[in-house]
């Protein structure tokens, strides 16, 4: 099992239900995995949890947006047919969890998608309008240097128009989305998804569905 890490979240994790605090970026696709087998794992223990995702960005220096598998090539250094190799990889762990994915999509700056889901999150929306965003940038339905994009995945989550061109438009949420980069760093993450269970127990990386039950049990167990 990989290995988990004691750390401290929140000073008052015990109340109500098991609070499950994970960092990732929308276009990490170990976190897209990881999301889906967190969420079946929490289903199979029955336990009543409390998940919040906070924002990262894995490439906070993008500048343009990028077809998947050049990026792959560039960044490693290998030819496309090692690159598509590479992401069909993930492909075939995304859909074994019943999860659109297409390797024909678009990367880009995470910055502005973060910050709409700040503020979807203020709405009581966050995590709905989180997965639409991400389902559709994996689905390759959703460019994401694209605000009509964004804002079109917001809405069909429940998001006001408005507010979702508003936040585009503007900086709002850029410091709530600095500040859980920066929480990160603090536990010590150097890469997502990053996954602490009940403000105590840290899950570096993606790991199988059983062993995050294994993990949310023990923790619940000790509450």
């Amino acid at each position: 099992m990989t290995e988990t890490t004691e750390t401290s979240v929140n000073d008052d994790a015990a109340a109500g239900p098991l609070r499950i605090d994970v960092w990732a970026d929308i276009v990490c696709p170990w976190c897209y995995v990881g999301e889906a087998r967190l969420r079946d794992a929490a289903l199979r223990t029955g336990l009543p949890i409390e998940l919040v995702v906070h924002a990262f960005e894995l490439d906070p220096r993008q500048d343009r947006p990028e077809r998947v598998l050049e990026m792959l090539s560039r960044k490693f250094g290998v030819p496309p047919e090692q690159a598509q190799q590479m992401d069909e990889r993930v492909a075939a762990l995304a859909r074994a969890e019943g999860l659109p994915y297409v390797s024909d999509r678009v990367t880009a700056n995470t910055f502005d998608a973060h910050r709409l889901i700040a503020a979807a999150a203020e709405a009581g929306l966050g995590l709905e309008v989180r997965e639409a965003i991400q389902r559709g940038h994996f689905a390759g339905e959703v460019d994401l240097s694209s605000h009509d994009q964004l804002i079109a995945a917001a809405v069909s989550a429940g998001l006001d128009r408005d507010l979702a061109a508003r936040v585009l438009d503007g900086e709002d949420y850029a410091a709530s989305v600095l500040a859980d980069e920066s929480q990160a760093r603090e536990l010590g993450a150097t890469g997502v998804p990053f996954t602490v269970v009940g403000g105590r127990l840290a899950i570096p990386g993606c790991v199988e569905t059983e062993q995050y039950a294994q993990v949310i049990e023990r923790v619940a167990a000790d509450v």
